[in-house]
């Protein structure tokens, strides 16, 4: 069974027109003024179609459709102002006023007020004032309302497009946010995982029994793994909830250190803590064990972690190769990652060197705000 086809908008309203135009014709209305002579038949059918087909124009070529209507309604006039061709008129207007350019739309506006009142005082200073109050009345119909019709349509169409602007671009914003937080589990968690597996496979080849630098290899490994498939999971997932780790999750990191002669030494518990809070700082102490992996092998680290029950502190301090350099980098995508991730909780966090150590701290609510 085949499907009607579906008319638009534009059509509708210029066979309506058209049917409109008949009526008036079969029932002697065709022309206001019919004591000025009126058309033959032939030339209403004229002005009917051509009316029609000035009216489907009008949607792709609004500036062309009005300034043959235009045209059309002055030649008309001496006949006595045919009813029909004003009607496609008042169409077309509206769609003139609807989607053209700005300073189309003020050319128009401005010049049917000035036709209205223009021609008001005009006749009721020529014929009577009666008649001009007639006149403005007929403008107002055929010129005024289609104006503020359209300039409603024009205002919520304006509103609907900013709201889908603010729509797409608050979508843009968040699909930014999410693609920079996966980016920092990325860097926080695999890429340390990865970097520390890569140090240690150097620091193999130059020890002669590389067993338990190979053994920390493997479970810096397999955490990058466990890692990994705990953010495909949270992105695979219909949730926002993001991926979660424990202070234990320390531990591969930790041993990759101690595999590079890094002695490392751990001073407090995250029990009093939240979820929340001991993620970002074990994310941050991780930053700051991979760093020292990789820029300060063979120096000590000590990671302290203290909390008063309502403030958690915690403090990286790592020695320096190479004290006289004056080349360290202090704000490199690490730090900006953990500065990040604790403002993101309320807290703060920085990363600099004091003296002749390499010393990061941070600190988060250590309860719900």
């Amino acid at each position: 069974m085949t499907s009607i086809p579906k008319l638009s908008a534009t059509a509708v309203s210029s066979v309506g027109t058209l049917i409109v135009g008949v009526l008036l014709w079969v029932s002697g209305a065709f022309t206001l003024l019919p004591d000025w002579g009126g058309h033959t038949a032939a030339v209403m059918v004229l002005i009917l179609l051509g009316a029609l087909a000035l009216q489907l124009v009008a949607p792709r070529r609004p500036l062309l459709a009005l300034t043959v209507m235009l045209v059309a309604l002055a030649l008309d006039f001496p006949s006595g102002i045919s009813l029909p061709l004003w009607i496609s008129f008042t169409d077309v207007l509206f769609v003139v006023m609807t989607i053209g350019s700005s300073r189309l739309r003020r050319a128009v506006g401005t010049g049917c007020f000035a036709v209205t009142f223009g021609g008001a005082v005009v006749v009721a200073i020529v014929v009577d004032p009666r008649a001009g109050v007639l006149a403005g009345l007929l403008g107002v119909a055929f010129l005024i309302s289609p104006l503020g019709y359209a300039q409603s349509v024009h205002a919520t169409l304006r509103a609907t497009r900013a709201e889908q602007s603010a729509a797409q671009a608050e979508h843009a914003a968040a699909l930014a946010q999410e693609r920079r937080r996966v980016s920092r589990e990325l860097h926080d968690t695999v890429a340390g995982h990865v970097s520390a597996i890569a140090i240690l496979a150097e620091a193999a080849r130059e020890v002669p029994d590389p067993t338990p630098i190979v053994a920390s290899m493997r479970a810096n490994s397999l955490a990058a793994l466990v890692e990994l498939r705990a953010m495909i999971d949270v992105l695979a997932g219909d949730g926002d909830e993001a991926v979660t780790v424990r202070w234990s999750s320390l531990a591969p990191l930790v041993e990759a250190a101690r595999s590079v002669g890094c002695a490392v030494s751990i001073t407090g518990r995250p029990d009093p803590l939240t979820t929340v809070a001991e993620t970002v700082l074990t994310r941050i102490a991780g930053e700051a064990l991979t760093n020292a992996t990789r820029h300060a092998a063979g120096q000590p680290v000590s990671v302290t972690l203290t909390t008063d029950g309502v403030v958690a502190d915690l403090t990286v301090v790592n020695g320096l190769i190479d004290v006289g350099a004056t080349d360290v980098v202090i704000d490199g995508k690490g730090v900006r990652n953990m500065r990040i991730r604790a403002e993101s909780v309320g807290g703060t966090a920085s990363a600099g060197r004091v003296d002749d150590t390499w010393v990061v701290v941070a600190q988060v609510p250590a309860v719900p705000s």
